[in-house]
């Protein structure tokens, strides 16, 4: 639908821990006209590092952005994360001395970043570039029946002075849009800006759990069939850690499962729940969906 290439940024976490988001993405992005090139070069966004160097996380960013450059590519992510860190890079090199430096020490692997090319989340990608309307026209699968709670996310949307206005942090919108468009059923929950915690998890297990239960504690008594995210962070914490929540919590299991955007998506228009969406491997697993199907 768009034919358009972007040099594709997988992150750290995605292959290792969330390879159903890569699977799905990949799918969906087929599907819809999107060409996402792979660059054996990529590296960390720079997130991790910036905890002990700004210079060392800004270096990072910037040498992935100036590979994608180097191809002539925009640049599509996956993980809001490296969304976020990849983002402030560019603001922080439209600094012609911070730029100079930079620039300085990527010379020596033969590469120099512009600032010609943009960065864009997978899911700002489908909202701008194709659009609800032209996405719904392409479902083939009724999910009218199923009910989800969309979760943003942080970094998707935040800082808001780097993302040109697109959406509106404290009122988001665009998520819902893309679920609408599935034809799936949204619900309003009181706790849809919380943080999922992710990024507190390293420093405080405790801390990050408390935070993630608070969403889970809200929607289980709402009735929904799964959260839909989009962020690797964010279904790790919901995903991968909700037992160790409940547990943290002392509270039963919660078993709300958590898909990820491009499943939801997948579904909608067709694919193979396991085969091209990767259902099976996702925790809690969405048993339903997957005998529905």
């Amino acid at each position: 639908m768009t034919g358009k290439k972007y040099a594709l940024f997988l992150g750290c976490t995605t292959p290792t821990r969330v390879p159903q988001y890569e699977l799905s993405a990949r799918w969906v992005a087929r599907n819809l006209g999107i060409e996402l090139v792979d660059l054996p070069d990529m590296a960390c966004c720079g997130s991790n590092q910036i905890n002990l160097s700004l210079e060392a996380g800004l270096l990072m960013a910037a040498m992935n952005l100036a590979l994608a450059e180097s191809h002539e590519l925009d640049m599509i992510t996956l993980c809001s994360g490296c969304t976020g860190a990849l983002t402030e890079a560019r603001e922080a090199l439209k600094d012609e001395r911070v730029r100079d430096r930079i620039n300085g020490k990527l010379s020596a692997i033969g590469l120099a970043y512009q600032g010609k090319y943009t960065v864009r989340h997978f899911s700002r990608v489908l909202s701008e570039d194709i659009g609800p309307d032209r996405l719904k026209e392409k479902v083939t699968r009724n999910l009218s029946k199923l009910k989800t709670a969309p979760h943003y996310g942080c970094h998707y949307l935040r800082p808001k002075a780097v993302y040109n206005g697109f959406d509106e942090p404290e009122n988001p919108r665009t998520l819902h849009q893309l679920i609408a468009a599935t034809g799936a059923s949204l619900i309003d929950y009181e706790t849809l800006l919380l943080c999922c915690g992710g990024k507190t998890f390293p420093n405080s297990p405790d801390v990050a759990f408390s935070l993630a239960g608070l969403k889970l504690e809200n929607l289980k008594d709402k009735g929904v069939d799964f959260i839909t995210l989009h962020c690797n962070t964010c279904y790790v914490m919901y995903g991968l850690n909700q037992t160790n929540i409940a547990k943290k919590l002392g509270q039963p299991p919660y078993n709300l499962p958590a898909l990820l955007y491009p499943q939801l998506l997948g579904l909608a228009l067709g694919a193979d729940p396991i085969a091209d969406l990767g259902l099976h491997l996702n925790v809690p697993l969405p048993a339903r969906l997957l005998e529905s199907f």
